[in-house]
């Protein structure tokens, strides 16, 4: 569940601090899947209040390396991840720090729209309301509202509350999942494909979200569409057979690869 509540960090005089700008700094991730690694010493930093775009053929290591950035490996059985993983400056993978509470600060949109069987009102305030964020029925009414309207949804459901999240559309349970995930003020928004199972029209409205969300939250999308990731993304990592083969602005990925092997996948010679 991408439901959760608040930082986790030390006091003022010992917080760590990350580099100026950066959200996450990843250096030497390796993924385990049993005998088999998945990823092959990822080094990638992460811009705050940025679109990075995630892309590759499949199987080479994309998802992998997202749900390393909230530990939804650790839900796999026989998966092992080793590097470094920073979020502010904080090892995500310290043992004393609550996978909750970093699944709050880093919430997931998942490939296929997944609302839970309850009422569209009762899907967003299922967080807020599980982890104490809220206090009353004003105060939830106005996360709900207000989760749904930056999610785009609002006014297609503002009459239709108390209805199944399951009966809306693909689209619209897309982002009421999207709303779900930020109902708990997250600073990161993992999304693997989120667009994969909708129509042309519903990833527009998606892709739109995305440009206006990266105002105030830090965005990795893993997407199969190398024109998505060149319409909705600042930066762009090109992952192959668990590398990371190319990082850079995503116009200098499209336009001028530095790497053969980027430039053999924009140009549709392989995957």
């Amino acid at each position: 569940m991408n439901e959760a509540i608040a930082a986790v960090g030390g006091t003022a005089e010992t917080a760590p601090q990350a580099p100026p700008g950066l959200k996450f700094v990843t250096r030497n991730v390796c993924v385990f899947y049993g005998e088999k690694q998945a990823l092959n010493g990822i080094d990638l930093d992460i811009t705050e209040c940025e679109v990075t775009a995630l892309i590759g053929p499949s199987g080479c290591g994309k998802s992998t390396y997202l749900r390393c950035l909230n530990r939804m490996n650790d839900t796999i059985d026989g998966a092992r991840v080793t590097g470094s993983l920073e979020l502010d400056g904080e090892d995500i993978y310290d043992p004393r720090l609550d996978v909750v509470q970093l699944r709050a600060r880093v919430g997931m949109v998942f490939q296929k729209p997944n609302p839970f069987p309850k009422s569209i009102y009762d899907n967003v305030a299922y967080g807020p309301r599980i982890h104490g964020l809220v206090t009353g029925k004003a105060e939830t009414d106005e996360i709900v509202h207000t989760s749904l309207a930056k999610a785009g949804l609002i006014d297609e459901v503002k009459d239709r509350l108390q209805e199944p999240g399951t009966g809306l559309s693909g689209g619209q349970q897309q982002r009421l999942c999207i709303a779900r995930a930020i109902a708990v003020s997250p600073e990161v928004i993992l999304m693997d494909e989120p667009c994969s199972a909708l129509d042309p029209i519903a990833t527009a409205r998606i892709e739109e979200l995305i440009d206006e969300l990266r105002e105030n939250y830090t965005i990795v999308i893993v997407t199969h569409s190398m024109q998505q990731a060149a319409r909705v993304s600042q930066k762009t990592a090109f992952f192959h057979l668990g590398d990371l083969i190319e990082y850079g602005e995503t116009a200098q990925i499209f336009t001028n690869p530095q790497d053969e092997k980027t430039q053999g996948y924009i140009t549709g010679r392989f995957g």
